[in-house]
């Protein structure tokens, strides 16, 4: 998203942090917010939103005054979702967006946010961030696996359940629902990348960047310690690491900050002095 879709991202999900804050480690009861409700209410408003082109369009139209806007949709989904969920929807249908499109993607970010606040309320958002990576490179490491979460024809059953098997019992079932949606819609593209980028908005919860880290070899505490250290010097801003071995790399290090890659490789040296001999 760029310019104002950022901007109204922004605003809709300060106030989706204002409906679902609940201190860390408090038990679900009496005046808690139900933030799995809260996620599932948004992921449906975002799938409506990108099956009715005709609603997207009177949602976004810059031409009608946000409050109208706003109206449209207490009218369209009041009586559907909580009201803590419609004052995320309404907050974020009165800003302005650069693509129509951009505003289901905004919903379904809100969503997983949704989700993840409820990971941070149970103290195992950590955990969580954790899983979704690594369930990412289980996939890009067993091609057939890949292909099976990724194959058009198949149902979006069959992958949901594909998921519950692989994971239940073995990953939080935050971790469960965030891995079963990633594969569930095949609009969302590449499911490594998806995961990935759950696994990203997970880490700017609390505030830090996810820097992916190929390494050939195992890195002990303290090397993982003063690489987050000089990595998060480098970056000017405080970076979670996401390790993934790689032996194909041979040695060194490659580190990957978003689309900013700092690749010091042994596998790119060769290739740069392959290139040095044939040039």
């Amino acid at each position: 998203m760029e310019g104002a879709s950022r901007q109204s991202l922004a605003a809709a999900r300060s106030v989706l942090d204002q409906v679902t804050a609940v201190p860390v480690g408090a038990a679900t009861g009496s005046g808690q917010p139900d933030v799995r409700s809260i996620a599932e209410e948004l992921g449906a408003v975002a799938a409506l939103v990108g099956r009715e082109a005709t609603v997207r369009r009177a949602l976004t139209d810059p031409g009608a005054p946000a409050q109208s806007r706003a109206g449209l949709a207490s009218r369209l989904f009041g009586t559907q979702i909580s009201p803590a969920s419609l004052s995320v929807v309404s907050a974020a249908v009165s800003g302005r967006w650069s693509r129509p499109i951009d505003l289901r993607l905004a919903l379904e970010e809100l969503a997983v946010e949704a989700t993840l606040a409820e990971a941070q309320a149970a103290d195992v958002l950590d955990e969580v961030e954790d899983e979704l990576f690594r369930f990412g490179r289980i996939l890009g490491q067993n091609p057939q696996l890949s292909l099976a979460l990724t194959d058009p024809a198949a149902p979006a059953s069959a992958k949901v359940a594909l998921v519950s098997r692989l994971l239940s019992g073995r990953a939080h079932p935050v971790t469960v629902r965030l891995a079963q949606q990633a594969t569930a819609d095949p609009s969302q593209g590449d499911v490594e990348r998806r995961l990935e980028n759950l696994s990203r908005i997970a880490a700017a919860r609390r505030g830090r960047v996810v820097a992916v880290v190929r390494t050939a070899s195992v890195l002990d505490e303290d090397q993982i310690a003063r690489l987050k250290a000089a990595v998060s010097r480098f970056f000017g801003r405080q970076i979670q690491l996401q390790i993934d071995l790689d032996p194909s790399i041979l040695g060194g290090l490659s580190v990957r900050v978003g689309d900013e890659v700092v690749d010091g490789t042994v596998l790119r040296r060769l290739a740069a002095a392959r290139r040095g001999l044939t040039g």
